[in-house]
């Protein structure tokens, strides 16, 4: 029995390797929903926005079919430490920090305005600068480079740093006068303050150094980092990333 046992568990060892592994023909792609218009959930439960179709444009363009799981933002780079997937894909910045645990691709993404973080609060409130702040609760998704940020900046501005797992909950907790505000990039402060009117954003002058767009995220030393390049690449030379940066973000 301990034998058969054995046996049971290499089985089953080698079948997880090889769904996250190269040779395989379909993938499970991790992103983390409710970051617009990088990832949501539409009214039909589907998953849509920039990401979403620029990996299925990925998998299509080699052949791939996706498994997608969406999961928290914070547990994706543990995930891919322990091979739970195959690659992510987030609005995930390449960090100095975070490339010690995964591998990136090539960035996909990048523009001035997109690195940009802004505060995003009731245009009640007011603010006009960090100084305003001092007291205040401020908002960020858990695992986020904004969370850094404000983490850095929390003891010269006085205010303090909760967390969330998503985006959506500091949105109806900013409505509801649990924290006073909630710091997100550009693209996202954007689209949040489309959706609420009475919301409005302060920009932070300050930036994390290192930190520029987006790019896939891999286990370590996994094989397919040089697939997905190659296949960027070529949707950036006929046309396909463009399209799609059009139809995302402008």
């Amino acid at each position: 029995m301990k034998k058969l046992w054995s046996i049971t568990l290499v089985l089953f060892a080698l079948s997880m390797l090889s769904a996250c592994g190269s040779n395989s023909d379909s993938w499970t792609v991790l992103t983390s929903s409710g970051y617009e218009p990088y990832e949501m959930v539409n009214e039909q439960g589907e998953l849509i926005g920039f990401d979403i179709e620029l990996m299925e444009a990925i998998a299509e363009e080699l052949g791939i079919s996706i498994t997608w799981n969406d999961v928290n933002f914070d547990g994706i780079l543990a995930s891919l430490q322990t091979n739970q997937a195959t690659m992510a894909i987030a609005g995930i910045s390449p960090t100095e920090e975070r490339a010690q645990s995964v591998d990136f691709s090539d960035v996909y993404y990048s523009s001035v305005d997109g690195l940009e973080n802004y505060v995003v609060f009731e245009t009640t409130d007011g603010y006009e600068s960090l100084e305003d702040l001092s007291g205040k609760i401020i908002g960020t998704q858990l695992g986020t480079i904004q969370q850094e940020l404000m983490e850095s900046l929390s003891e010269d501005f006085s205010y303090t740093v909760e967390t969330r797992t998503v985006n959506a909950q500091l949105i109806e907790e900013i409505k509801n006068g649990l924290i006073d505000g909630m710091v997100v990039e550009s693209l996202v402060a954007d689209s949040i303050i489309e959706s609420n009117p009475t919301f409005s954003k302060l920009l932070i002058d300050e930036s994390l150094d290192g930190i520029y767009g987006s790019a896939i995220a891999f286990p370590k030393d996994s094989e397919l980092v040089d697939d997905v390049n190659q296949a960027l690449a070529t949707l950036k030379e006929n046309g396909t990333l463009d399209a799609l940066i059009a139809k995302w973000f402008e």
